[in-house]
This record gives C-alpha cells, structure tokens and sequence, in this order.
C-alpha cells in the first residue's frame, strides 16, 4: 500500500566467486566484490490513493462486522424459533395425550354400556375410532417432537 510518508531501505551485499560476474573482465580468478545501496521512496503526489485505500481496507472491515452480526441475529433468531417449536410441539403431546385418555375411558363406559344392553354396537365402533384417532394424533405429535428437537440440533450446529 502506499503511504504518504518516505521510506528508507538500506542493503548490503558481499561476493565471493570464481568467476566473479560483476569484475569485468571474467577471469578464472577468486575475487570479491561487495555492494552498499541506501534507497529513499517518497510518492509526493499519490492523488489520494492511499486514502482511498485506507477507508476501502476500513470499509470492508466493517462490512464484514456487519455481516458477522446479521448472522449470529439470524442464528439467534433461528434457534429461538426451533425452541418455541419444540415447546410447541410437546404441548400438543400433552394434549392428545390427555384426549387419548379420555377417548379410552369413553371406549369403557360404551362398552360397559353396550354390556349392559343400553347401547349399540355402532356406539361402540364409534368410541373405538375415536380412540384410535386420538392415539394417531398423538403418534403424529410426538413424530412432530422428535422432528423439533432434530431441527434444533440442527440450528445449534450439534448433528
């Protein structure tokens, strides 16, 4: 990069060789040369290339802040929604839960019912789909739980 101030090099050298390439004429002689150079560099008019480049390297820094925040938002955001949808879906197991229960305990009062002469056999079928379904949405709810907590694995980088 440019700079607006001067820089200084300094270098030395020393050679020892047969033939030496910097005697000249070559002879098949061990002879020695040595160098010293003092080199100043100094770009007075630069027309604000180094500025220029400054506030470039000072943008792309900031820009790559900025790309690193939207991130960890949107991982943020990620793994909070993964959460609500798990707690989601363990509530919706609570409550098929609970209605596999209920449709059980009716499947029983049908049935003794039905025993007992005071209900019909199509009252029993119903209770006993009933029941069925309600065991169905509840596979279907725990499915959707284990699917919940893959994907909030998944948002929280574990596999």
């Amino acid at each position: 990069m440019a700079s607006n101030k001067p820089t200084v090099a300094v270098g030395a050298g020393y050679d020892y060789a047969r033939p030496n390439a910097r005697i000249f004429p070559r002879q098949r002689a061990w002879q020695e040369s040595w160098e010293l150079s003092v080199n100043v560099n100094w770009a007075f008019l630069d027309f604000g290339r180094t500025k220029a480049q400054v506030a470039e390297a000072a943008a792309a820094a900031t820009a790559t802040r900025e790309r690193l925040a939207e991130f960890d938002s949107v991982v943020s955001a990620d793994v909070r929604q993964r959460m609500l949808d798990l707690d989601s879906s363990l509530a919706v197991v609570r409550a098929a839960s609970d209605a596999v229960r209920s449709a059980t305990d009716a499947r029983r009062v049908v049935g003794d019912r039905f025993t007992a002469g005071v209900a019909t056999s199509t009252d029993v079928i119903v209770a006993q789909v009933a029941m069925l379904e309600n065991e169905l949405t509840r596979t279907r709810a725990l499915a959707s739980v284990r699917l919940a907590e893959a994907r909030l694995h998944r948002a929280l980088g574990r596999q």
